[in-house]
């Protein structure tokens, strides 16, 4: 690698950052956390690890939302009705923008979605940890400084470029503890579901596994409406198609 590429490689970066940060905003994912690869992969092993190009310093990002992506789905499927029609609505727009996204950066990059399993599994709330985007807390929540518990996390990307420098950032609790509030309703909902917490049929008691949620006092504010939190839970195809026939008409 020649001087001249090595002195361009760090600006790439931080454009690359920026215009994902920028075009992924517009499809509602508007939170985009830029870490090291070594910062996560030393926590994992075997296929949870993301490639790393060669070097543990090289650049990876967490992708997620806040509320701001229900509204935007929510007419991109007004527009597309194929997305309605897919087996998974919101993975089907989830990877439709977000390697629209990566594919107008125009450099080589690894993607991951949070929502693939075997192979493709990444550990995504210890990603986001490392990140420094949302602490994993006891109560099995990743929590954001501003936003709480009221995030997604949707992808994992790696790129051979230098990432931000180090250390990996320390993160501090955003409340405190867990132990008063959320941790009982976890331990609640996990006792109701009678299972652990991977895998398990949320249907029946997703109401206490929301109360998980809504026991974290950071956030609040920015909690999801009644019905993105329904279809997160529930993936209701007709509240899905209700919710877009509710959007006003834009002319």
């Amino acid at each position: 690698m020649t001087d001249s590429v090595l002195e361009q490689e760090p600006a790439l970066a931080r454009r690359v950052v920026e215009q994902l940060r920028r075009d992924c905003a517009e499809a509602g994912f508007d939170l985009v956390q830029p870490l090291q690869v070594g910062w996560y992969n030393g926590l994992v092993t075997g296929t949870l690890r993301l490639e790393d190009f060669g070097s543990a310093s090289n650049l990876a990002i967490v992708v997620g939302n806040t509320r701001a992506l229900w509204p935007k789905f929510l007419r991109a499927l007004r527009l597309e009705p194929e997305l309605l029609a897919a087996a998974h609505p919101l993975h089907a727009y989830t990877e439709q923008s977000i390697s629209r996204a990566v594919a107008l950066l125009g450099v080589p990059a690894s993607l991951r979605w949070s929502h693939a399993g075997g192979p493709g599994l990444v550990a995504m709330q210890r990603l986001a940890h490392a990140a420094g985007l949302a602490y994993l807390a006891e109560s099995q929540l990743s929590v954001h400084p501003v936003y709480g518990p009221w995030i997604a996390l949707r992808a994992a990307l790696s790129f051979a470029l230098p990432g931000p420098p180090g250390p990996a950032p320390q993160l501090h609790h955003p409340c405190g503890a867990c132990g008063a509030r959320c941790r009982p309703a976890f331990e609640r909902a996990l006792l109701a579901s009678q299972q652990g917490p991977l895998g398990v049929a949320v249907e029946p008691t997703w109401r206490l596994w929301l109360a998980c949620r809504d026991a974290c006092p950071t956030g609040r504010e920015h909690r999801y409406d009644e019905a993105q939190i329904r279809y997160h839970y529930l993936k209701d195809r007709q509240q899905l198609r209700a919710a877009c026939a509710a959007l006003p008409v834009v002319d």
